[in-house]
């Protein structure tokens, strides 16, 4: 039964995805662990955790996790190799469809096989590589009783051209049970394996783990992808930036899931206002647990601050040294303790040292509950040039700890209310966040008051109340699942381009896909043109016209005319971009519209009398 009164997560069975659990793994495996446990404890439905990475046995680092409260003792964690390491394969025929047995793939390899061992000592797996050391020839997985169980197989022929790849599951005779080749098709066979036709909810968390999970349709399963940090690569311009490598792929084929996830109201936002709304995007944050009680106030030190970050570009961590460098001169006794580690470690204590702040800043290195050093802090301080959501303000938020955070996007002006549970400043302007941090280290009343306002606050991010916002998006898209249009291989082929007198343009053009089950999606959908701003400012969105529809396509006409073309020019822009935008239900697609045929060689301009004119290119 659910630990708290409120809604249930609909009937099914759940799984949280990753790729897989390194020994130090960031926020995003800490959330989508925590998720499961809070998924039993508040919304009533056991969540398992599935991962797909090669590796022997999670049992040491589970038994570590759950004596830090990392993740719910209850929660069992699901790899796709010990899974058929111990699952009965025990014959059958052979499944391997129209894919033949690969040729021997050790022939042509050099050198003694890389060797994995299981905790107990018995072999998991082998590996062969081809001479130049760097190629796969095979890979051999092992049960517990040396037999082998599945390969991994990238055979050459005579010549030494590759041949592909074969992945074959065995049973304890050796014989073939079923052959894939691609990597993809086996994991996506477990998953069905796995969830055995019953209604299933998967929520994925890693990029990687989505390349598996997004081209899965099965009537049965419900996907959602978490989107963990900025859509825009390296946290560029909303607008202007490119998406982001890892998740572009989600993005190009959002219409293949239930629900994007995003964990903040302002980059969900963002994201329509550059690509426009569909029903399957959704805002769920973080949860993030808070202690029972308001810890006490005269247990702060009152010069201390405390951050919890990685030591990487990302963090902006220089800015936090040189607040410091800052609040010194104000408050010769304040410090900042630093917990975490990262590739910038020597680097920031150089920095430290060279500006005579040794005592001041101290990098901590990691701690397995450096969030409950936010209780004894008067301040935390957030500096990152870019977040999904900051996992740490939270927790600063949840002991108590009032914030000054860079008001970046995404997540500070989520959960901080400018000067009632702590401090929002510009990004870069270190002069105010010094100033904040002064005034919550020797104002008294001020520091009390926020501090028991970001305690008070936090309650919205409890386990409890993030579980019943996942319930009320797991029934939306339960119930938006029937209607949801598939459209695998949208495309958009430009045929015609003119230009106006007026100085506009338009275009002809036919939209794409390869018609599959569900509604007929030329029905539902629509387009829009998209006036890309090159220097700043969100798209302009123009009406375009469906002028035919068909199963499988349709033919779009759209234009701007000078007025709307000049009014994207008068915000400072001189070059503008030209997309088309394709929407309907589940399905949001920007196209860039390619130019037809080779660049012209003469290009029309207006005199300076009004007259056409050609200009050579």
């Amino acid at each position: 039964m659910a630990a708290d009164q409120g809604p249930m997560l609909p009937a099914g069975r759940y799984f949280m995805v990753l790729w897989g659990i390194s020994e130090s793994f960031g926020g995003m495996t800490t959330m989508s662990l925590h998720r499961a446990g809070a998924f039993r404890q508040h919304g009533g439905r056991t969540a398992a955790v599935l991962t797909f990475e090669s590796k022997p046995s999670y049992e040491t680092l589970l038994e570590r996790l759950r004596s830090q409260g990392k993740i719910d003792p209850a929660v069992e964690v699901l790899n796709i190799f010990q899974y058929y390491r111990s699952a009965a394969s025990d014959g059958g025929a052979p499944d391997g469809g129209s894919v033949p047995a690969p040729v021997p793939a050790d022939a042509g390899t050099t050198g003694v096989p890389e060797v994995v061992f299981d905790p107990e000592g018995r072999v998991f797996m082998r590996t062969l590589m081809r001479p130049d050391g760097e190629t796969m020839a095979l890979r051999v997985y092992y049960r517990q009783d040396g037999t082998e169980y599945f390969r991994d197989e990238s055979p050459v022929d005579a010549a030494g051209r590759t041949l592909g790849r074969y992945l074959t599951l065995l049973d304890r005779a050796g014989r073939p049970v079923r052959r894939w080749r691609k990597a993809g098709d086996f994991y996506r066979h477990w998953l069905l394996e796995l969830t055995a036709a019953e209604q299933t909810v998967l929520v994925v968390d890693s990029a990687v783990a989505a390349g598996v999970v997004g081209p899965l349709q099965a009537e049965h399963l419900l996907k959602l992808v978490v989107v963990h940090n900025s859509h825009i690569a390296a946290g560029g311009d909303p607008f202007q930036g490119k998406l982001a490598g890892t998740r572009k792929g989600i993005f190009e084929g959002s219409w293949a899931w239930d629900g994007l996830v995003f964990l903040t109201r302002r980059q969900q936002a963002d994201y329509e206002q550059r690509f426009g709304a569909a029903n399957n995007l959704f805002t769920v944050s973080n949860p993030k647990a808070r202690t029972a009680a308001l810890p006490p106030f005269e247990a702060r030190h009152p010069n201390r601050g405390v951050m919890a970050a990685r030591l990487e570009p990302q963090k902006n961590l220089a800015e936090a040294v040189a607040i410091m460098a800052l609040v010194s001169r104000r408050l010769p006794d304040a410090v900042l303790d630093i917990y975490g580690t990262g590739s910038q470690r020597e680097a920031l204590q150089e920095m430290i040292d060279d500006a005579g702040l040794a005592g001041v800043v101290r990098l901590r290195g990691h701690a397995p509950n450096a969030a409950a050093e936010f209780e004894t802090a008067r301040f935390s301080l957030l500096t990152s040039r870019f977040e999904g959501q900051p996992l740490a303000l939270m927790e600063s938020l949840g002991r108590g700890c009032p914030p000054v955070a860079y008001n970046i996007r995404y997540g500070p002006d989520d959960v901080v209310e400018n000067g009632r549970n702590g401090f929002l400043v510009a990004a870069g302007d270190q002069e105010a966040a010094a100033d904040r941090v002064v005034r919550l280290c020797t104002d008294d009343q001020l520091a009390r008051s926020l501090g028991q306002a970001a305690w008070v606050s936090s309650g919205r991010f409890s386990d409890a109340a993030v579980t019943a916002q996942w319930a009320r998006v797991v029934e939306q898209a339960w119930l938006q699942a029937p209607e949801r249009l598939a459209v695998p291989g949208l495309d958009f082929t430009l045929a015609e381009l003119s230009f106006e007198a007026d100085g506009g343009f338009r275009i002809l053009g036919d939209l794409t896909w390869q018609p599959g089950s569900g509604p007929p999606a030329e029905q539902y959908l629509e387009a829009n043109l998209v006036i890309g701003r090159r220097t700043s400012g969100p798209p302009e969105f123009l009406s375009a016209q469906v002028v035919q529809r068909q199963p499988g396509g349709l033919r779009i006409s759209a234009g701007a005319d000078g007025g709307q073309l000049g009014y994207a020019v008068s915000m400072d822009n001189h070059e503008l971009d030209i997309f088309l935008q394709v929407h309907g239900r589940n399905v949001l697609r920007t196209f860039r519209i390619g130019f037809p045929g080779p660049a012209p060689s003469w290009r029309p301009y207006a005199t300076i009398h009004g007259s056409l004119s050609l200009k050579h290119a």
